[in-house]
């Protein structure tokens, strides 16, 4: 078994594979802490997410597909928050609970989330190593945004459109596929399980939004069946979703599913959900029109009072 510290200069060296650096690193990893800089004039967004074994993925995905796919999943994750609120990523924390049997992965976790901070700028600021029983991956993010602004999810107003930055589904489905155990390489899945492993925030379009007037927004992580109701409850307001409007995967890819509920209440999508007003939005690239926002409360689809739905932690009831 390697040692500790020739496994975190493991996971070092996959993740910065991709060569991520701004001006705003004053000092990365090798010491106690990281420094970062923040631009003059600019308020700081920081978030984190974590993604646990068994609960957010399966080791057997890892075997399957490569452990980068895991390293990219969380990644993926964090950044799509900072998307959410339309800033620019300065830096990132990763930490990661190794189990003993897994060492030799070390580099590939790395490079997986190396390749999503890669992506869009972000450089690995640092993080932390720590044994455990089960594989764990923590990535903290921390972004920055002109002083004062910011997409929060309490702006929407009636008489705003609703879009979504791109379809929805298709990680429910790549889960599904996983789940199934049915092979991953199948060209029919291939856009499934991309979705699922290798999710592409929005961090682009969430800085186009923030110049506009005024837009709501928030990442679709628990689906947008749920989403949508903390959009609603944060801005007083009600959302009408109508299905036929709602993108997700075709039919048939996988018996047994409806494409239009793997949209509806699918989770992980990381797409976004944006209220504002359809002057500003309609034709902006990549947006597709799927509702309205009306006075009111709650979440209407198809003209029903819905009750939120898509991934519960800890659901009502569960023991």
């Amino acid at each position: 078994m390697r040692g500790e510290a020739e496994l975190v200069e493991a996971c070092l060296a996959g993740a910065r594979a991709g060569g991520a650096d701004t001006e705003s690193l004053v000092l990365g990893p090798g010491d106690d802490a990281a420094i970062l800089r923040p631009p003059p004039g600019h308020d700081l967004a920081w978030s984190s997410d974590e993604q646990v074994e068994d609960v957010h993925f399966r080791r057997l995905w890892g075997e399957a597909l490569g452990y980068s796919a895991l390293g990219s999943k969380a990644a993926g994750a964090s950044l799509s928050d900072l998307a959410a609120m339309g800033a620019r990523p300065l830096g990132a924390l990763f930490s990661l609970r190794l189990p003993a049997d897994l060492v030799e992965h070390a580099e590939a976790l790395g490079r997986g989330v190396g390749a999503q901070l890669a992506a869009v700028g972000c450089p690995l600021a640092g993080g932390n190593l720590a044994r455990a029983e089960r594989l764990g991956l923590t990535i903290d993010v921390l972004g920055a945004l002109p002083e004062g602004r910011s997409l929060r999810r309490s702006t929407a107003q009636p008489g705003d459109a609703l879009y979504v930055s791109g379809s929805l589904g298709w990680a429910a489905l790549g889960l599904a596929w996983l789940e199934a155990r049915k092979d991953p390489g199948d060209p029919d899945a291939a856009r499934a399980v991309e979705a699922i492993c290798r999710p592409r925030p929005r961090i682009e379009l969430g800085q186009r939004l923030l110049e506009l007037s005024r837009v709501a927004c928030l990442d679709l992580s628990d689906g947008l069946a749920r989403d949508s109701c903390r959009l609603a409850s944060a801005s007083g307001v009600r959302l009408e979703f109508e299905s036929a409007l709602i993108p997700g995967p075709a039919e048939g890819l996988l018996p047994g599913l409806d494409p239009a509920e793997l949209a509806w209440g699918g989770g992980e999508d990381y797409e976004l959900l944006i209220a504002g007003p359809a002057s500003e939005l309609e034709g902006m690239e990549g947006l597709i029109r799927v509702g309205v926002v009306v006075c009111g409360e709650g979440v209407l689809r198809d003209g029903q009072l819905t009750s939120g739905g898509g991934h519960d932690h800890f659901p009502t009831g569960a023991s």
